[in-house]
């Protein structure tokens, strides 16, 4: 599963999941695999940051 990591400090989180699925990068949100329409959200931020996606 993937990560969310902070470049600041390293902290991990999972990936949300939508749908059964982890949510994938689009821009600068996190988006269902069905689609935007289905589900979407801002990357978190940690340390004033937005998370990286690390597979």
């Amino acid at each position: 599963m993937g990560k969310l990591v902070c470049p600041k400090c390293g902290a991990e989180v999972s990936v949300p999941v939508h749908c059964g699925k982890e949510m994938h990068k689009e821009g600068d949100q996190l988006v269902c695999w069905m689609g935007y329409t289905c589900g979407h959200q801002d990357i978190p931020e940690h340390c004033g940051t937005v998370m990286a996606i690390k597979e």
